[in-house]
């Protein structure tokens, strides 16, 4: 009898996963649960390209309908999984459907952390961005002279900060740390980022809070910061992080940890269900960490898929990201967790920036220097690491460090 896998989930770690069961030819059926009314599409656009309408909404789609028909996978939309009963194998609808499954993949990715201020949701003008329809809001606002506050100096309100200025908005990026990018990258790429911003005259205060809105009717008006500054602003965007989906998983009483905490073959506690994407937390370096990034959720997908079909396969991550800012595009090979020293390299218009722990190389930041980045990426992977003197020779070529 035909295995009956079930996908909860409508991003990248569902569709990858679900192609790989089909590549390989494994005999099963296929259901994806997606709790939005579109087939599955692409994240990372929504806070570049389709916000300003260089991306159209088909083009997002990371499987043109057709390929799910044709691939017998069935694809539920606009419902949601509200309970998975683990002693019979079934998942529960919001629609009052029941689904029969042997193996099940939580691809439930994440949602947006909220502002922590009372009623803070029930503002019209304050704003998030997860999903298409967050993004088809944004983009409604994209208005010249208009005034718009960005709560978060990570990468997403950086982004949509530099679409902000791009239109023509007086933007402000409000970040409580003491520097944009504290968690994901070092002092020299949050500086020189911080430059960019500058010089497209968007303002950029750090190590500051937002205390108090001032709204009329729900409609926010101005904010007060713990400083005792007030701006008056149209429009919020909260960029602050996301959290884990993992009701579904707590309910049925899975393991968590920092996530839906699974092993090497990226099982949960429950043998027969696997996690996959943001939502997984596995063991990586000596910890259990997510990772919210395309890269991370194509591969768990592919790894998920292979394991489901008895091809036992051990997760073996690989971390890279990259963004888009104004003119500059940074690409990211590795994580700089628990970095020692930064070899910073720039040569003409390129900028990249070496992250050892010791004498071993850990991550590259590469900003419009895509060669730097696939060098980088390359002996992260294969655990070379050059010495920081010749990386400090502008003069040596990065492409000959493989051989070192």
């Amino acid at each position: 009898m035909a295995e009956k896998i079930v996908i909860i989930g409508g991003g990248q770690a569902s569709v990858s996963c679900a192609s790989k069961l089909r590549s390989i030819d494994f005999d099963c059926e296929i259901s994806i649960i997606c709790e939005e009314d579109s087939y599955p599409y692409q994240r990372p656009p929504l806070s570049k390209k389709f916000l300003t309408g260089n991306i159209l909404p088909d083009r997002l789609l990371l499987k043109k309908k057709e390929y799910y028909k044709t691939n017998n996978i069935h694809v539920f939309l606009s419902n949601k999984a509200t309970k998975i009963d683990r002693d019979n194998k079934k998942i529960y609808l919001r629609n009052g459907e029941k689904i029969d499954y042997t193996k099940l993949v939580l691809a439930t990715g994440s949602r947006a952390k909220k502002l922590p201020l009372d009623d803070a949701s029930n503002y019209s003008n304050v704003f998030y961005l997860r999903n298409l329809q967050d993004s088809k809001n944004l983009k409604s606002l994209l208005i010249r002279g208009k005034k718009i506050l960005i709560i978060g100096g990570g990468y997403l309100g950086l982004e949509v900060a530099s679409i902000c200025s791009l239109f023509g908005m007086n933007t402000i990026v409000i970040e409580g740390a003491d520097r944009i990018l504290k968690r994901v990258a070092g002092e020299p790429t949050a500086a020189y980022l911080k430059q960019i911003f500058s010089t497209n005259g968007v303002e950029v205060i750090e190590n500051e809070f937002v205390k108090k809105i001032k709204n009329i009717e729900k409609v926010v008006t101005s904010v007060e910061l713990v400083s005792g500054k007030f701006i008056d602003i149209d429009n919020i965007l909260v960029a602050i992080g996301g959290y884990p989906e993992v009701d579904l998983a707590r309910e049925a009483k899975l393991h968590l940890e920092n996530g839906i905490k699974v092993n090497e073959r990226l099982e949960t506690s429950d043998p027969s269900i696997y996690a996959a994407g943001d939502c997984a937390s596995f063991f990586h370096n000596g910890e259990f960490l997510r990772l919210e990034s395309v890269g991370n959720a194509i591969d768990q997908g592919k790894t998920t898929a292979l394991n489901i079909a008895g091809k036992t396969t051990t997760f073996n991550a690989k971390p890279w990201f990259w963004t888009e800012q104004f003119d500059q595009k940074l690409q990211i090979a590795g994580l700089c967790n628990g970095f020692t020293e930064i070899i910073e390299r720039k040569v003409k218009d390129k900028l990249s920036l070496w992250y050892y722990k010791n004498e071993m190389l850990i991550a590259v930041d590469a900003f419009n220097d895509p060669h730097s980045y696939m060098i980088g990426k390359r002996l992260i992977e294969e655990k070379k690491s050059p010495s920081k003197e010749i990386l400090r020779d502008i003069n040596f070529e990065v492409k000959d460090a493989v051989k070192f």
